[in-house]
């Protein structure tokens, strides 16, 4: 499955010129996805929440943000051709917007979308005194293209060891706390993995054997999970400790190279049942492993504590604390949704230090 989540550089206000929160849904595409049952739409058209520079406030810009597509297995034609599809009408509305100047959103893209209820009103705004640019044409500076990814469980591990070849952590690089946490996720994990299926009981078996299979399966599942696991829960720590020192917040959501979407309980319940309940039976430990590697320092040499019980609270979203985030994360038994983490500002953040 391949999604995206595209950000443009165009300011957006509600009717009255003030600021629109961030993740507001304003529009979505006319073009509704063929064999839907909820006729769902090609993308749809939101806010995200920016900063302009030299502290001079904060305003919302446009993103759009489309339904994945299958392009493997029965959707390697299809989804693909779908894909190319959606990206083109995104071109579309995107250069129809900047063609507009400052109208209502409403009156800028002819009849490719259509409006939301709370984009009924709102304003393309052009001319806020800041555009962002980066050094080539068309891409802002700070502005990104996250990409939604479908990876199996058992293939986790690789995928996470394509990543840090893709995302190597070196100086001046973006992201560089991001990328310092993709690297320590795999020394997390492998030291969790030799404690449950050591790496020396592998190498004694038969490749054949049925024990031995069984054995280096449960070892991948633990290398994949727990390197997701231990990006979700320091992107968290990483933005709670930025809060607690009144550093400028990133966005919690820049915190992690990897961002999943499905909640972890729904990826534990999918585990091998002995690797539940190694994971279960020895999550304290767990935690204060991951919390002592979180503690190394990277490439800024930054010092950051795990404050475990940081409160994320985000809209109406009942808030959650690190510590609880964390335990659930280990044994699967509550199911915490990542929009309660990852979905919008914290409106607050209580803190205490993990010894």
């Amino acid at each position: 499955m391949i999604g995206f989540e595209i950000e443009i550089s165009l300011p957006v206000t509600d009717g009255s010129g003030q600021k629109i929160a961030g993740d507001t849904k304003l529009a979505e595409s006319t073009a509704r996805y063929p064999n839907s049952a909820a006729g769902k739409p090609y993308f749809r058209v939101v806010s995200d929440s920016r900063s302009l520079p030299q502290g001079r406030g904060k305003y919302s810009n446009l993103e759009f943000v489309t339904k994945p597509w299958a392009v493997v297995g029965d959707g390697h034609t299809t989804g693909l051709a779908g894909l190319l599809d959606t990206l083109a009408r995104i071109r579309a509305v995107r250069d129809a917007f900047y063609a507009a100047g400052a109208v209502k959103l409403a009156d800028s893209a002819g009849g490719l979308i259509t409006m939301l209820p709370k984009g009924a009103g709102a304003k393309l705004a052009p001319g806020n005194g800041y555009r962002e640019q980066a050094g080539t044409v068309g891409n802002g500076d700070g502005l990104f293209v996250h990409y939604s990814v479908g990876v199996p469980l058992s293939g986790m591990a690789t995928f996470f060891d394509r990543l840090r070849t893709a995302a190597p952590l070196r100086e001046s690089a973006p992201l560089q706390d991001a990328r310092h946490r993709l690297q320590q996720a795999n020394d997390f994990a492998e030291e969790a993995a030799e404690a449950f299926v050591a790496r020396s009981s592998l190498k004694a078996a038969v490749r054949r054997d049925v024990l031995f299979s069984a054995q280096a399966q449960r070892r991948r599942e633990v290398l994949g999970y727990l390197q997701l696991v231990f990006m979700q829960v320091t992107a968290f720590a990483d933005h709670a400790d930025e809060v607690e020192k009144g550093e400028k917040d990133s966005g919690i959501k820049n915190r992690t190279v990897v961002l999943s979407r499905s909640q972890l309980a729904d990826v534990f319940g999918l585990l091998d049942p002995l690797v539940q309940s190694y994971l279960r039976d020895n999550h304290d430990r767990l935690t204060t492993l991951l919390a002592d590697k979180y503690h190394d320092e990277g490439l800024a040499e930054k010092k950051r504590t795990f404050y475990e019980e940081a409160v994320r609270a985000v809209g109406d979203f009942t808030p959650v604390m690190l510590l609880d985030y964390t335990t659930a994360a280990f044994t699967g038994q509550t199911a915490i949704a990542q929009q309660r983490v990852f979905g919008g500002c914290a409106r607050s953040l209580r803190i205490r230090r993990r010894r």
